[in-house]
């Protein structure tokens, strides 16, 4: 049987089913996968949205809560249809992938071009979309999103001490409600207090050595447990110790790490099933199904 390009005729078209297999196999892990994650991302939203509307009816009209909106109908500032967007596309992906992977099936066993042609332009179709959306869930989870440096932590940055981070314990590690402080809120006659909690270190790095705000209470020894000798945040305790960064980063890294590593792997096979259909649409001429349209 003669040869073409990389492979015989006969193992290209086995090579194809095997890969539409697989790619429907993924196609299914896509759809999960991409489902738990926007679940994920819901309910964050679901908890700061929960949260701002306690805090905005905490103070008053003219005060702003940080990383909530107080006007109207209460809700979270905190951009987050940017770490929602790499889940939903990869759903869409994974149905889109789910049709292509029956197509690219049924041109390897009837061998007809028209299907193969098809199925060809549609898994390119695929493998572009899935190489995006791969990018910019790799790029939600290491924190390197423009959205992430801009908006979010631009929101937390300077007022972190301001935002109640136990409020969303689901999504952030221990290390990042680990300081608490009192703090006055609403209307001063009505006496109404709130427990902030939030990171011991700075939220870029760093950390709070002999904070006089902090003196002859507990945040003050705990700060200064968390700096080392260079006035940088101990790393080597995160249940206590930890920047804001590091905590968006890992609750990032939790939304858009599983999309990434599902999108990147499925290429290598979606590839290797676009190299056996073009061998099988190229043809051998002595096969008997090889005129076919």
């Amino acid at each position: 049987m003669a040869a073409t390009m990389c492979c015989s005729y006969k193992v290209s078209r086995r090579g194809l089913l095997l890969m539409t297999m697989l790619t429907f196999l993924f196609s299914l892990i896509f759809i999960g996968v991409g489902a738990v994650s926007a679940r994920f991302g819901a309910s964050f939203v679901s908890e700061a949205n929960t949260y701002c509307q306690e805090m905005c009816q905490l103070e008053d009209s003219e005060d702003e809560v940080v990383g909530c909106n107080c006007e109207g109908t209460p809700g979270t500032e905190l951009p987050t249809i940017f770490f929602m967007s790499p889940a939903i596309g990869l759903i869409v992906v994974g149905v889109f992938t789910f049709f292509t992977s029956i197509l690219g099936c049924l041109g390897a066993i009837r061998e007809r071009n028209l299907m193969l042609s098809g199925y060809i332009c549609a898994l390119m179709l695929v493998i572009i979309l899935q190489f995006g959306f791969g990018v910019a869930a790799a790029t939600v989870a290491t924190g390197n999103s423009a959205q992430v440096q801009g908006p979010l932590n631009g929101v937390l940055k300077k007022n972190y001490k301001e935002f109640d981070w136990q409020s969303m314990e689901l999504f952030f590690p221990k290390g990042c409600y680990a300081g608490s402080k009192v703090t006055s809120v609403g209307d001063p006659a009505d006496n109404q207090t709130y427990t902030f909690h939030f990171p011991l270190c700075r939220f870029d790095g760093g950390c709070v050595f002999n904070d006089p705000d902090a003196a002859g209470t507990p945040l003050y020894g705990l700060q200064n447990e968390c700096c080392d000798s260079a006035r940088e945040c101990v790393t080597d305790n995160k249940d206590l110790c930890m920047t804001g960064e590091q905590c968006v980063v890992s609750f990032l890294a939790r939304v858009g790490a599983p999309i990434a590593v599902v999108a990147f792997l499925a290429l290598i096979i979606e590839i290797s099933a676009l190299v056996f259909a073009c061998i099988i649409r190229t043809g051998n001429p002595n096969s008997k199904y090889g005129d076919r349209a």
